[in-house]
């Protein structure tokens, strides 16, 4: 079984999404060092694509063949369960494209090294005349992807992988986050008008709190001016 890896130089945007939210950029990699990435994904529910083609040719893949598609990622998951991280393998047909869903632990990963996930994907390659479309698909959260310095993949197996995460966390830590996982405090929807209005729990105490305010200054100026028409009479 082969080996291929990302090369974040062959992949671009994909063109027939509109609503695509993708750059390359630089990062911190598992090691601490500086690696070029590409980053896709918000935390709405609009889709974005990255896509590379691969000839189908000596030296570099062959249709029928075994291989495993190699590279870091981090991030795919939001605290709603709801996300889409995906990487899609097709030749010419994108109807039977082999689809790798890469979030909530459906694609084992090889190991997971400061927060970055180690994948080595095996396939066997679909049919195909010139090439293959390789694809990774983000929707609803923000995932990255890196190569494997060197193509080195026996170096990166041989990491010690992170110790095991015992606390139960709404999605996998994710480089957006400054300081690691998201706020997990509960959130409340309200609905007014027809409108939808999504508050923390403690935007809500604040608003409830300021709302207390109002009724009881209301409710003070209201027995002020009671306490003035007695005083007439």
């Amino acid at each position: 079984m082969a080996d291929l890896f990302f090369c974040p130089e062959r992949w671009e945007p994909d063109s027939m999404i509109s609503t695509n939210a993708a750059s390359q950029i630089q990062v911190r990699g598992f090691s601490g060092r500086t690696a070029e990435a590409w980053q896709l994904g918000d935390w709405c529910s609009d889709w974005s694509a990255i896509i590379s083609k691969i000839p189908i040719e000596a030296g570099w893949l062959e249709s029928g063949q075994q291989y495993r598609f190699c590279f870091w990622l981090n991030g795919g998951e939001n605290s709603r369960g709801d996300e889409v991280c995906m990487l899609e393998i097709y030749g010419d047909d994108s109807e039977e494209r082999l689809c790798f869903h890469l979030n909530r632990n459906r694609t084992k990963p090889i190991l997971q090294k400061n927060h970055w996930l180690l994948f080595a994907v095996p396939f066997t390659a679909p049919q195909a005349s010139e090439a293959l479309t390789f694809r990774f698909i983000a929707s609803g959260a923000v995932c990255t992807i890196a190569g494997i310095p060197d193509m080195n993949m026996s170096r990166c197996e041989s990491l010690t992988p992170d110790e095991p995460d015992e606390i139960q966390h709404p999605q996998r830590h994710n480089i957006v986050y400054p300081h690691g996982w998201p706020n997990e405090e509960r959130r409340v929807v309200l609905k007014a008008r027809g409108r939808e209005l999504e508050l923390s729990a403690r935007a809500l105490r604040i608003a409830a709190a300021a709302a207390g305010a109002a009724a009881g200054l209301l409710l003070v100026r209201h027995c002020v001016r009671i306490h003035r028409k007695g005083s007439r009479g």
